[in-house]
């Protein structure tokens, strides 16, 4: 048991915050200590004079770690009062101890709780950490003087791209970028504005792999023709038999060290262009580059590691954005009649050159719609810039948003927020429900792949982006082949509808809407439970479009503890997310369900 001497100890140290590299400690440990409690189970929770304070306890280390709470959720992202204190049986029992340690006494914890079978992990992973948190350290610094940018009411669509200084919020090791060399990252890092040149490859016809579901325009011709449209002063944007490839930078490096490159070079088949045009802006995926007068966003592979995998576009992928463009031409895209408010942001063009033997050759660019032109770009922000947790001594932007718009309306916090948040998931719930009940398609809609465009600082219209993040229902096979005959065949994208209904529910539901709760909580906008009561609703109201077999519905209205992706142990056990078979590709953990538990 806790003394409540104890308590007046903790409260007597202040999280002054005053350096980046503290910021990014207390950020770094935050994250781990949420992911650590959600996937153990573990911390036994106190209320000592009106405040809770948490008790850790790390059997193997013969102590525990003792915090006072900030902010306890019923969401399961907690806000902790720095510094920690340690309470051991043998050792010296203080607060003295930097947050890393902190952090490493969790690691050793967690590797001696799930019997991780090596010591290589756990030291693998504390590495990483100390990685990304060197990484929030340097963006924490540069972006300083950037609050109002970072958290104003006003902003557009690359400013919001650019802010997420702390990454995901669930996740041990958000920075940590594996293939970047130190002196590129104020060019290559979002977070720190970076902007660079496209490096293009010529390729002659008889080597490309492409195909478009754009009206009467080819995947080459779309490039080609926006090199033009821009001005660029260069031989290759006439009609022949070349095509044009834009690679990020990093990857241009990567395929010119392959033999087989060199070779192609050698034959003539191939030409190295080099850098040219527009100067493209790094967005929060890292790999897809933004220019606000392209009509598309070209999205590459690089040879980093970011989180949990490398990013590298496979070419069932590639089939995939085409495809889902060819699919949202039939009745499927009837949701966007239904839900005028909510778009999907089409990938309708790919572009690569073969290599003999394989399947990817390094050159795979996915071509992306940019809806996100000129003005368009205005109010238009990832969900995850909106909640993203502040620098000490500011506001979340979604903080800034309602108490302008609560003043400007003369109402309080609680009753703008959650008009707010019913018109959100009138734009965004609602439709993906449809979708996934109606078709079968479940969308990986996290935080980072939502868009939403504000109007006078209120939700206007919805955006899901990501090529990758489509799971179709074997159950709906025939439904959706009947659509599009031949459906899946290259893309690979049907599964299970229980792991449709996994995925479907950790990244819309946990990721993403808990998120958003969340973000109302911490910055005491709103009560938790009131905006989960809203859900919960919606939920209820799809009950009699059931679909069977999935559970979707029933799990997260009846179950009090439902399947969640663990992120942490993902990351320990070192789980590339993108190549495996979908059954294991993540670590999931049963936690408890708020929507059952709460409300």
């Amino acid at each position: 048991m806790i003394q409540d001497g104890l308590l007046e100890n903790i409260q007597t140290f202040e999280d002054k915050g005053g350096d980046s590299y503290r910021t990014a400690a207390r950020a770094t440990l935050q994250s781990l200590l949420n992911s650590f409690l959600r996937e153990t189970g573990l911390g036994e929770w106190h209320e000592v004079e009106g405040t809770w304070v948490l008790e850790v306890p790390l059997v193997s280390q013969g102590g525990s770690i003792i915090v006072s709470v900030k902010y306890k959720s019923l969401t399961g992202r907690h806000l902790f009062q720095f510094p920690l204190h340690w309470k051991g049986s043998t050792e010296h029992e203080g607060t003295g101890e930097d947050e890393l340690v902190f952090a490493r006494r969790l690691v050793l914890e967690l590797g001696h709780i799930v019997k991780v079978d090596s010591p290589e992990r756990t030291e693998d992973l504390l590495q990483r950490i100390e990685e990304s948190c060197a990484s929030i350290e340097q963006f924490v610094a540069a972006r300083d003087g950037d609050r109002d940018q970072l958290y104003g009411f006003d902003g557009d669509f690359i400013t919001a791209e650019q802010s997420l200084l702390f990454g995901h919020l669930l996740h041990p090791t958000p920075k940590c970028r594996d293939g970047v060399p130190a002196s590129m990252q104020s060019v290559f890092s979002p977070e720190l504005k970076g902007q660079f040149q496209l490096h293009y490859f010529r390729a002659h016809h008889s080597i490309v792999r492409e195909d478009s579901a754009l009206a009467h325009t080819t995947a080459t011709e779309w490039i080609k023709s926006d090199l033009r449209r821009a001005d660029i002063q260069t031989p290759y944007t006439e009609s022949d038999e070349y095509t044009l490839i834009p690679l990020h930078p990093l990857q241009a490096e990567e395929v010119l060290a392959k033999p087989a490159v060199q070779k192609l070079l050698e034959a003539g088949l191939l030409q190295d262009v080099g850098p040219i045009g527009r100067y493209y802006s790094a967005t929060s995926s890292f790999r897809t580059m933004y220019h606000p007068e392209s009509p598309f966003m070209p999205k590459g592979s690089v040879p980093v590691r970011i989180t949990n995998s490398v990013r590298v576009n496979l070419f069932k992928e590639l089939e995939r954005g085409v495809e889902v463009s060819r699919m949202l031409q039939t009745k499927v895209g009837e949701v966007s009649k239904r839900y005028p408010a909510f778009a999907i942001v089409k990938d309708p063009a790919y572009v690569s050159i073969a290599l003999e033997g394989q399947e990817e050759s390094g050159f795979e660019v996915v071509l992306r719609e940019n809806p996100f032109q000129g003005k368009q770009a205005g109010q238009a922000t990832l969900v995850a810039s909106l909640v993203q947790d502040p620098l000490p001594g500011s506001e979340s932007r979604l903080s800034a948003i309602i108490h302008r718009l609560a003043k400007q309306e003369a109402r309080s916090t609680s009753a703008v927020s959650l008009d707010w948040f019913r018109l959100y998931l009138n734009i965004s719930l609602k439709p993906m429900i449809w979708l996934y009940v109606t078709h079968g398609i479940a969308l990986e809609a996290h935080q980072q792949n939502s868009v939403v465009q504000l109007n006078n600082g209120y939700p206007n219209r919805y955006y899901y982006r990501d090529n990758q993040g489509y799971y179709f229902c074997n159950s709906m096979k025939e439904h959706l082949n009947n659509e599009l005959p031949g459906i899946g065949d290259r893309s690979h994208t049907f599964c299970d509808d229980a792991i449709a209904d996994e995925r479907f529910r950790y990244y819309v539901i946990f990721n993403h809407l808990f998120g958003l709760i969340n973000g109302f909580g911490t910055a005491g906008l709103a009560d938790e439970r009131d905006l989960l009561r809203e859900l919960r609703s919606v939920l209820v109201e799809f009950l009699p479009l059931n679909r069977e077999p999935s559970i979707f519905l029933q799990s997260l209205l009846t179950e009090a503890k439902i399947p969640c992706k663990a992120n942490l142990l993902t990351r320990l056990y070192d789980m590339d997310e993108l190549v495996g078979s979908l059954e294991n590709q993540s670590v999931y953990v049963l936690v408890d369900n708020p929507l059952v538990l709460e409300v």
